[in-house]
């Protein structure tokens, strides 16, 4: 953890109100605890607010937005402060002391910063937009290591562009730059799938594309295009159609072989039954073999493995822990696609990182917390 003076206030006005970047307004987000300003996004007199001054440096900063039907999108903006110090954890339960005390000091100053942003977005698309509902919270929470987390919530109205039944989502953002503590989330309805997205996501989930930084995205980007899913069946229901036509023939089958056992039954009957013992027994043996053959498949071969199966399975094999550069030198892959693949894992909670010395220590989550 950095130098605990610095406030995390200024990193939330920052990310959040040189969101909306299009064009010469480009919003930036610098080295961590060191925002950069560009543009038009926000001036370089901002305020930051003063119940943020003295609080603590964000580890993680996650954004989130939901876009709707009609192409608002419901924002979250988290700001992760690993509590791993006492001066770290005292700093933030100050922050969160001040949350509980005078929540609308904090979401006023950000209300004002957020709705110069919306309006720069307006002009450059030329949709009419609206900031709503601003809202603030500050919990401790265990990710599995514990983390205090402050949350920003709120709306803004024709954040995306709808062209027909097509979501067009980006514009309000075009120019960003993420650093490298923070990850940007585009998710779209249920029933909608994705069309296209540049630049090619770092992660891509149920609805959703996920862009983590550094990322420098250039005038037209980030973009995704998302449409109601149609014109002939989902992939899904085509491997269903193909599960229920392959148990029909199987079916099928069956009933041929037991329509030819019925007309041998009379002539079989006593020798089946007089080796009736002998099959129980012989049955249960082969069981026992077809659930240890069953066991064995149950382990797929590393070449069928994703990128992030292989470092759980290298992490299990390993008593749940591994150095960073272990996985790179294990799979003969670059820092940079290493990074990615923990992060991906690291997003979706599967394991946990910190750092022993110099060096970066992957973990399962049962292991990180010993």
């Amino acid at each position: 953890m950095q130098d605990v003076s610095r406030g995390v206030a200024v990193s939330v006005l920052v990310v959040l109100c040189c969101l909306s970047a299009v064009g010469p307004a480009v919003g930036a987000v610098g080295e961590r605890g060191s925002p950069a300003l560009a543009g038009q996004g926000v001036a370089a007199g901002t305020q930051a607010p003063p119940a943020f001054q003295s609080a603590v440096d964000p580890d993680v900063v996650v954004l989130r937005a939901a876009v709707e039907e009609d192409g608002t999108a419901a924002w979250t903006a988290e700001f992760r402060v690993r509590l791993d110090d006492e001066n770290t954890t005292a700093a933030f339960e100050s922050v969160q002391a001040d949350v509980r005390e005078n929540a609308s000091s904090f979401t006023s100053q950000f209300a004002t910063g957020m709705s110069r942003t919306v309006a720069s977005a307006e002009n450059s698309t030329g949709r009419e937009m609206a900031l709503s509902n601003v809202t603030v919270t500050a919990t401790r929470e265990r990710l599995p290591q514990e983390y205090g987390v402050l949350t920003y919530r709120f709306r803004w109205a024709n954040f995306a562009a709808t062209d027909g039944d097509r979501l067009r989502v980006g514009d309000s953002l075009s120019g960003l730059f993420l650093d490298r503590e923070s990850s940007l989330v585009l998710s779209w309805p249920v029933g909608y799938e994705r069309q296209s997205a540049t630049p090619e996501p770092d992660a891509t989930g149920n609805g959703s594309v996920t862009w983590r930084g550094p990322v420098d995205f250039g005038p037209n980007e980030p973009r995704a295009v998302a449409a109601p899913a149609g014109g002939g069946l989902p992939t899904t229901a085509l491997a269903g159609l193909l599960v229920v036509l392959v148990a029909a023939v199987a079916g099928g089958g069956l009933l041929y072989r037991s329509r030819s056992s019925d007309d041998g039954a009379a002539a079989g009957g006593a020798a089946a039954t007089a080796d009736s013992d002998r099959g129980a027994s012989d049955t249960e043996t082969a069981d026992e073999s077809t659930e240890g053959d069953r066991e064995t498949r149950e382990q797929p071969p590393a070449e069928l493995l994703s990128n992030e199966e292989k470092v759980v399975r290298l992490l299990e094999d390993n008593g749940g822990r591994v150095k960073q550069q272990q996985i790179a030198g294990e799979f003969d892959w670059t820092d940079a696609k290493t990074s990615q693949v923990v992060g991906n894992l690291r997003d979706e909670d599967a394991i946990e990182t910190f750092r022993i010395g110099r060096e970066n220590v992957v973990a399962l989550p049962e292991e990180s917390d010993l």
